[in-house]
Parts: C-alpha cells; structure tokens; sequence
C-alpha cells in the first residue's frame, strides 16, 4: 500500500460515521476523481503573519470540524509506517508551535480547549507502548509551557495501531470521545 493510502481509506469511513453528527470530514490525502473537493485539500499549522511555503511547520493528515462553528474537534496525523519518537514529536511540536490551522489555504478553523490532537502511529508487534505513553506524557507537559495559539489545543494523545481494522476502531473511538469531552455535539 502506498504512503496515504490507509489514511485516505480511513477518512472516508471516518467521513460516513462523522457526517450525518454535524462534522465535516477534511483531509489531505485522497482521490480528486472521487472524494468532495471540498473536503479534500493540505491541512496546514503555520507560523507568522502569512500562510505561505516559507511558513509552513507541519501538514496534517485530517481534521474533525463542527459544522456549525467552524471548531476543530480532532485534529490527527496517521503516521502508517514509522513510530520513532524524533517523527512522533514533530507531528505534535510543529503542530502547537503554530498560530492556526488552514485547510486548502483558508484560515477559518478554529482550535482550542476543545481540540484533541491524535498522533497515531503503526506498531506491529505493540513493542513500545511505554515510550509512546511516555511522548504523549510529555507532549502535554510541553504544551502547558508554549504560548502559540495552537498550544491551547486541549489534549494530546499519542496511540498506537497494528492493522486498519484497529485504526478505525481506535480513531472512532478517541474522535467520540472528543465530541463528547468537548461538548460539541
């Protein structure tokens, strides 16, 4: 399987559970012949005044936004081949350093306390569960100490999947469970 194709996979599904609750399903990696070109598009954390190639700090894979408001719900990045840890810290750093989310340009998302950040990465044999509890840990230590707008996003998990199955059945899971803290539903 090429790199984005899981994930492209699992944002339709994620798109069927979410759609018909009020969430608009965007995402990066997908098909133009197929998916809504509305919901399809980079999904971008920058920094400074302007969005702009130079300002660009990390592309995420897909965002859970109330239709009604324009918040952000979750945010995740689906790492389908690696979890080291220098990887697993970037996705999260270079997301909170920023000062917004744009998807396909437009700056009108918003995050904050009620925005999960998922970073969920594959790890065949589950071998290292205690540093990724040990990363998400800190990660939220970290995010406590920085003062960009994205740092008031309001948890940060850090989880692991074997197969596609589990990702959609983990994601589903910490997405419900985001609506449900954040009381956006």
């Amino acid at each position: 399987m090429s790199n984005g194709t899981l994930t492209a996979q699992v944002a339709c599904l994620l798109l069927q559970e979410f759609d018909q609750q009020g969430f608009d399903v965007l995402h990066d990696h997908g098909q133009k012949e197929i998916d809504s070109l509305d919901k399809l598009g980079k999904l971008r954390s920058w920094f400074g005044s302007a969005l702009k190639s130079e300002t660009v700090l990390a592309d995420l894979d897909i965002a859970i936004v109330s239709r009604h408001d324009k918040k952000i719900c979750a945010l995740i990045e689906i790492e389908e081949t690696t979890d080291k840890p220098k990887v697993i810290l970037g996705d999260v750093l270079a997301t909170l350093l920023g000062n917004g989310i744009a998807f396909q340009g437009r700056h009108d998302l918003k995050v904050g306390k009620w925005t999960t950040l998922i970073v969920i990465v594959y790890d065949a044999h589950q071998s290292h569960l205690d540093r990724l509890a040990f990363l998400a840990e800190q990660a939220n230590t970290l995010k406590s100490k920085l003062t960009t707008p994205n740092a008031t996003i309001g948890r940060i998990i850090v989880d692991t999947f074997t197969d596609k199955m589990q990702l959609e059945h983990k994601l589903k899971q910490h997405i419900s469970e985001a609506v449900s803290q954040r009381g956006i539903q």
